[in-house]
């Protein structure tokens, strides 16, 4: 088997209801592969929101035009939207962008109500049928802003509010592993439709990632090892992968927790 696209082992659109959890570790590319499913599904009509715990808009706006996503373009054409919660919490800077959105404060105890308060009074018209997808950037960054077990609660909370309202929505988690627990990561998996971890393998000078695809929900699904390897274009491009058919590495401490 030659080389293949991440969309051609999941493809989006078949996982309309699903979580998919990007599990990746400290020196890894795969930071990218969130922001490349939302510019796949933007380019097949689709909407697109990044819950954003981590950056501030000017280095979110960067990284995305890495891999050949223009958010400011995609946000002037009403293609997608942003809760910025990290905005909220630091008080960054905040661009006179159409919906991005704010909130009055970032508390566990009224962050679910006010976000689905957004989707509801401020984006069920834009959305409309549209193929939602909805990314967390990144789980570990909620994680940090707002504690582990509060983020569980609140991931553990959303999909009884997704089942009703956003149904016809695909959720993307993006976890660095290396910043939280062992049982933060666990229950994330857990919780996730679709497990995709990716782990780097540093040595002698080379640097090799693998991606491990360990759960989706499809009945001829089995788990499957991939080499991923990072190119030069934009997009679903941006990653190339070929199945390991014989040995590869066990899944087992990440490059952080070898050092």
């Amino acid at each position: 088997m030659g080389e293949l696209r991440i969309s051609d082992i999941l493809p989006v659109e078949c996982l309309l209801g699903s979580t998919i959890a990007i599990v990746y570790d400290t020196y890894s590319s795969a930071w990218q592969i969130p922001l490349v499913f939302l510019k796949y599904v933007l380019e097949r009509g689709g909407f697109g929101v990044i819950s954003n715990y981590t950056l501030p808009m000017s280095s979110l706006i960067r990284k995305a035009s890495s891999i050949g996503l223009n958010i400011k373009k995609e946000l002037l054409n009403g293609r997608m939207a942003i809760i910025d919660l990290f905005g909220t919490r630091y008080s960054a800077s905040k661009p006179n962008l159409p919906n991005v959105f704010y909130l009055d404060k970032v508390e566990p105890e009224t962050i679910n109500p006010k976000i689905e308060r957004i989707y509801t009074l401020s984006l069920s018209g834009v959305i409309g049928d549209r193929h939602l997808i909805r990314v967390i950037y990144t789980l570990d960054g909620a994680a940090m802003m707002l504690g582990e077990d509060h983020t569980l609660k609140l991931l553990n909370q959303t999909p009884s509010y997704t089942s009703r309202v956003l149904e016809n929505s695909t959720a993307v988690l993006s976890l660095n592993q290396d910043v939280v627990s062992k049982r933060f990561v666990a229950w994330t998996s857990g919780i996730s439709d679709v497990v995709l971890t990716v782990r780097t393998f540093l040595k002698e000078g080379e640097m090799r990632e693998y991606l491990y695809v360990t759960a989706a929900p499809c009945e001829d699904f089995e788990p499957a090892v991939y080499i991923l390897r990072v190119t030069r274009k934009k997009g679903i491009e941006r990653f190339r992968i070929r199945k390991v058919n014989g040995s590869a590495p066990e899944l087992g401490p990440s490059a952080e927790e070898k050092r």
